[in-house]
């Protein structure tokens, strides 16, 4: 009778104690998941910031340097076929899941730096004789700093309905607090998370110093790219 009792306890004890192992599995495998796309987001801002530098800080160029750093996230097999998939998985994941913000130089910058040039019907920041130029001012608006905001798909069942929904509810102070210009434009989880998909919010920042006149770039500002 009394082994029949311990038994019986031990089964009470085992189904108490199973969920949680359970969500301490799945919430270790999602976590190296996130930990993964986060190092390869940050790559990617990295070379969407250099391209974006010898590009004149355009969208296009930037665009351009963030799919072909998040484009190894799609890759399966070493095949020529899978490569170009991974690339057009890559782009619809930038069109769809990315935002991506300028934040310097910032609009303020082109108001006192800029130049208006015909051939791009826009105007640009000066990047030439900079050591001639005065040390602050247009120095800082030569440097080039983005940041990129992914909306990253959980796949672990369960837990990526808890961690959706976290991020969800956190909306405007996404990933901690940024610091200076970075907080006057973080958009709602929403914006980033289109489609209703079950998805986390990661984060990356990247700076480098301009190797071509940064373009104001009108048309993307304020609809493709964020401008602060």
């Amino acid at each position: 009778m009394r082994g029949r009792k311990q038994s019986g306890q031990a089964m009470v004890e085992y189904l108490i104690v199973l969920p949680a192992l359970i969500m301490l599995i799945f919430g270790t495998i999602q976590a190296a998941f996130i930990y993964s796309a986060k190092n390869s987001l940050n790559y990617a801002t990295f070379q969407a910031a250099r391209l974006g530098a010898v590009n004149n800080a355009s969208y296009d160029g930037i665009r351009r340097g963030l799919i072909r750093g998040l484009t190894p996230m799609f890759i399966h097999h070493n095949t020529d076929a899978d490569k170009e998939q991974a690339n057009i998985e890559a782009g619809a994941e930038v069109d769809n899941y990315v935002r991506i913000t300028r934040i310097s130089p910032t609009l303020s910058d082109f108001s006192a730096f800029a130049e208006f040039d015909s051939d791009e019907s826009d105007y640009l920041i000066p990047n030439d004789n900079l050591m001639y130029r005065p040390a602050t001012g247009i120095q800082d608006a030569n440097l080039l700093k983005i940041r990129v905001q992914y909306c990253l798909y959980l796949v672990v069942p369960i837990v990526d309905r808890l961690l959706s929904a976290a991020s969800s509810f956190n909306n405007a102070n996404i990933e901690g607090s940024f610091s200076g210009a970075s907080q006057n434009a973080v958009p709602g989880y929403t914006d980033i998370c289109q489609a209703g998909r079950r998805g986390i919010v990661i984060t990356s920042e990247a700076t480098v110093r301009m190797q071509s006149p940064a373009l104001r770039d009108s048309e993307a500002c304020g609809t493709d790219m964020q401008c602060l």
